[in-house]
């Protein structure tokens, strides 16, 4: 196609093998951009090598950068940030010295922010920067206080208390030394990617929470994209995994804000609401620090579950495309899922709760179902096993939404656009 740009794509979180929605967020758009006949290289910090190596990830070019940090508390956080920038930022100006001038630089992630920055600054070329989570104001990036109550933004009082929730009071009292770095390296996060020509927030959620961390002029609200027609490919397939009765699908960590806590707790009130509710297997694809007591507590209230770990990105979307209902507790503010984004093409059914950016994708009632307690879930769930009708029309109409709103087609134009804009006419 006439018009052809080069583009830089620091990131973190790449290539998306083993790795998060994130991760395969960025391949999306890479891909994406490859396929409308734009020089696309991904540049990736890789933990443990050494120097720069080229080669390929997952069909998009990439550039890896050695680096390397201690496994201590806070003493790695800085070599993985603040040391880093710097050897990243030159990596990327070694890339962009590599072929033409890159028209612009679209970091990805928290590490990449700053160096594309830094770079960008020494080429004289425009930096757009993706956030996809709270690491602009939360250090631990989740957003939750103690990994679990959601708060607004961290100061030296809920840092003291937070770290005492997720470490244990002894250790967080030992750790309390460690805030005022912490608080700083915030304020640093904060101020490189204010510093960026544009900020690309995922959802409208994410948006409002960046009001007074980038100036409004600056900000821009393009979602995840999804490649429909790759995903149907992979989903035509029959999954390796058995089940009977309606499939009720869980995809995602099991950790407590992504809301794997919650299903002992909704599949109680389910037995009670509706102890005559049809046959059912729960299949949960992920793994993490709560699958242990997901078991016992399953079994204890007798749910046909089984726990696939980290079933591949290509088994999960078979899942999806065939569940009954997808189930989406998620309790953080989540910032656009692309689990939900996916099922929402492949025409999943939806039963989600309403946090963060969720109602972007989910419409209750129409691109699916929304509940914000565990009783109120387990109250639809019952409703939704017992209206397979009501499935199919819900999952008809997020197949739609997602042509319409989620498609590769229907934003890598935006994408364009805002690349031409920031670089200036040719």
């Amino acid at each position: 196609m006439n018009g052809c740009m080069r583009i830089l794509i620091p990131s973190d979180v790449f290539p998306p093998d083993g790795k998060g929605g994130a991760a395969w967020s960025t391949h999306a758009l890479a891909r994406a951009l490859l396929a409308r006949g734009h020089d696309v290289t991904a540049i990736v910090p890789r933990l443990g090598g050494q120097g720069m190596e080229r080669g390929e990830a997952l069909g998009v070019p990439a550039v890896r950068v050695g680096y390397n940090a201690p496994r201590i508390p806070f003493v790695q956080n800085y070599f993985r940030h603040e040391r880093l920038w710097g050897p990243l930022a030159q990596a990327i100006v070694a890339e962009a010295q590599h072929g033409p001038r890159p028209d612009v630089i679209h970091a990805q992630h928290v590490q990449a922010v700053p160096a594309a920055v830094l770079a960008g600054r020494a080429l004289g070329v425009p930096v757009a920067a993706t956030v996809r989570d709270h690491w602009p104001w939360d250090y631990f990036a989740t957003g939750l206080h103690g990994d679990r109550v959601p708060h607004p933004r961290a100061s030296a009082a809920s840092l003291a208390t937070d770290l005492a929730a997720r470490l244990g009071p002894l250790r967080g009292a030992l750790a309390a030394p460690a805030i005022p770095y912490m608080l700083a390296h915030l304020r640093r996060r904060a101020g490189f990617l204010a510093a960026a020509d544009a900020v690309v927030a995922c959802s409208g959620y994410i948006a409002r929470r960046l009001r007074g961390v980038v100036p409004a002029g600056r900000l821009h609200v393009i979602p995840h994209m999804v490649d429909i027609a790759a995903n149907n490919a992979i989903a035509a397939a029959p999954p390796e995994a058995r089940w009977s009765g309606a499939l009720l699908l869980f995809a995602g960590k099991l950790e407590p804000n992504k809301g794997a806590g919650l299903l002992p707790a909704i599949f109680q009130e389910l037995a009670r609401l509706a102890p005559q509710a049809p046959p059912f297997t729960l299949a949960i694809a992920g793994d993490g620090a709560l699958r242990g007591r997901l078991e016992g507590e399953l079994r204890a209230l007798g749910v046909a579950a089984t726990f696939l770990a980290w079933a591949s990105h290509d088994e999960v979307l078979r899942l999806m495309a065939r569940c009954d209902l997808l189930l989406f507790p998620s309790a953080w503010g989540e910032p656009l899922s692309r689990v939900l984004l996916e099922a929402s093409a492949l025409g999943a059914p939806i039963l989600a709760m309403p946090t963060g950016g969720t109602p972007d994708i989910v419409r209750d009632g129409e691109t699916g179902a929304l509940a914000a307690t565990p009783g109120a879930f387990a109250a639809r769930l019952a409703a939704l096993l017992a209206d397979p009708g009501q499935r199919r029309r819900l999952g008809a109409n997020a197949r739609g939404a997602a042509r319409d709103h989620f498609a590769v087609d229907a934003l890598t134009p935006r994408y364009e656009a805002l690349y031409r804009a920031l670089s200036g006419p040719a």
